[in-house]
C-alpha cells in the first residue's frame, strides 16, 4: 500500500476513534448506586428543624444576576438538545440576627474584569447575558448597605463575582476551601477570583459540629439549629452547602456547585466531561457527594435542594412558599 493511502487510512481511523469518543461523552454513564447511602450516619436530633418549632422566621430571595442557556446534554450528561438556562446568582437570606448573601451573583463591572480573558474563556466560562448586577438588586431592596457579611459556597470566579458591588463587606470561607484555593485557585485566570475578591475581610469557619442529616459534620452559623453548614466537596475541596430551616417556609438545602441543576443529583449523572473534568477538583469525591445528594432528596421530599446554577429551581423556589400560603387560605 502506498504511504499516502497508509496516512488516509490512519487519519480517517483516528477521525472515527474520535467521533466514537465524542458521541460516547455524551451517553449516560452509570453510577453504583446500591447499598451505598446504608453506610451514612443516620440523622439524629433534628425532630425540631423539621416541624420548625423554635424556629425563627428566615425570608430567602434568589437574586438572579445573569444567565446564559446551554443544551441540557450539557449540563447533564446523557441529557437531550432542548435548552437549558444556567443562572448566576447570589442569595439573600434575611434571618433575625442578620441579613447576608449565600454567593453574590455579578457585580455591574463583571465585564471589565473579564476582558483581560481568553477569547475560548470569553465564549466559554464567561459567556452570559448580564440581567440585574448585585449592587441594582440590592439598591432595589433598600440594602446598598444592609449586608451583614457574605457566605461563599466555594472560590470560583463566578461565585466571588458580585464582591466588587458590597465593598468591605466580611466574606466568609470554609477554611479548607481557602487554603485549596491559595494553591492555585485565586491565582488563575490572571488572579482573577483574587481581583475580584478586592480587599474584603476574610473571616474562616471551621466543620467542627457533630453529623447533621447524614452529613458526617456540620457548622451551625447562629446556634439555633435555623441556618447549618455542611461540607459538599469534589467540585472544589470546600463547596460548602447551606441548609435554611424556618418556621415560615419550607426547608432548603442550597448546594453551592455540588450540582449544577437538579437533574445532576436526581438521576444521577455529571456534566458532560468537557465541562465536569474542567471545573471539578476532585473527581471521584465530587461523583460521591452526587450520590450522596441522590439518596437524600430520595429520603427527604420535603426539602428543596437548589443549586446555584439551577434557574429553573430557584424560580421554582421563589413561588414554593406563596403557593403554599395561598392554598392554605382557602
Amino acid at each position: 500500500m502506498k504511504r499516502q493511502n497508509w496516512i488516509a487510512l490512519t487519519a480517517t481511523a483516528v477521525g472515527a476513534v474520535g467521533i466514537g469518543v465524542m458521541a460516547k461523552s455524551f451517553l449516560p454513564q452509570r453510577f453504583q448506586l446500591d447499598g451505598w447511602y446504608d453506610a451514612l450516619p443516620a440523622p439524629a436530633g433534628q425532630s425540631k428543624s423539621r416541624e420548625g418549632e423554635g424556629l425563627p422566621e428566615v425570608e430567602v430571595s434568589f437574586l438572579r444576576c445573569g444567565v446564559t442557556t446551554v443544551p441540557e446534554c450539557v449540563a447533564v450528561r446523557g441529557g437531550l438538545f432542548a435548552p437549558v438556562d444556567i443562572a448566576y446568582s447570589a442569595v439573600l437570606v434575611r434571618h433575625p440576627k442578620a441579613t447576608f448573601l449565600y454567593d453574590t451573583g455579578l457585580c455591574n463591572d463583571i465585564s471589565l474584569y473579564l476582558a483581560n480573558q481568553s477569547w475560548l474563556f470569553r465564549n466559554t466560562l464567561g459567556s452570559f447575558a448580564l440581567e440585574q448586577s448585585l449592587s441594582g438588586h440590592l439598591r432595589a431592596l433598600g440594602l446598598e448597605r444592609g449586608i451583614d457579611f457574605a457566605l461563599l459556597s466555594h472560590l470560583h470566579w463566578d461565585h466571588v463575582s458580585g464582591i466588587p458591588d458590597i465593598p468591605g463587606v466580611p466574606l466568609r470561607v470554609n477554611r479548607v476551601e481557602y487554603e485549596a484555593a491559595r494553591l492555585g485557585m485565586l491565582d488563575a485566570f490572571q488572579a482573577l477570583v483574587r481581583r475580584l475578591m478586592c480587599n474584603n475581610p476574610l473571616e474562616f469557619f471551621d466543620f467542627t459540629g457533630p453529623a447533621y442529616e447524614g452529613f458526617r459534620v456540620s457548622h451551625d452559623l447562629f446556634g439555633d439549629g435555623s441556618v447549618v453548614l455542611v461540607p459538599l466537596p469534589g467540585h472544589t475541596a470546600g463547596n460548602t452547602g447551606m441548609f435554611i430551616n424556618r418556621s415560615n417556609g419550607p426547608r432548603l438545602l442550597l448546594l453551592g456547585d455540588a450540582a449544577w441543576v437538579a437533574a445532576n443529583f436526581q438521576r444521577p449523572a455529571t456534566m458532560h466531561p468537557l465541562i465536569w473534568n474542567n471545573v471539578t477538583s476532585d473527581d471521584a469525591t465530587a461523583r460521591q457527594t452526587l450520590i450522596h445528594l441522590h439518596h437524600f432528596a430520595l429520603a427527604h421530599p420535603e426539602i428543596s435542594l437548589v443549586a446555584m446554577h439551577d434557574a429553573a429551581a430557584q424560580h421554582h423556589c421563589m413561588r414554593l412558599p406563596a403557593s403554599r400560603l395561598a392554598a392554605s387560605d382557602r
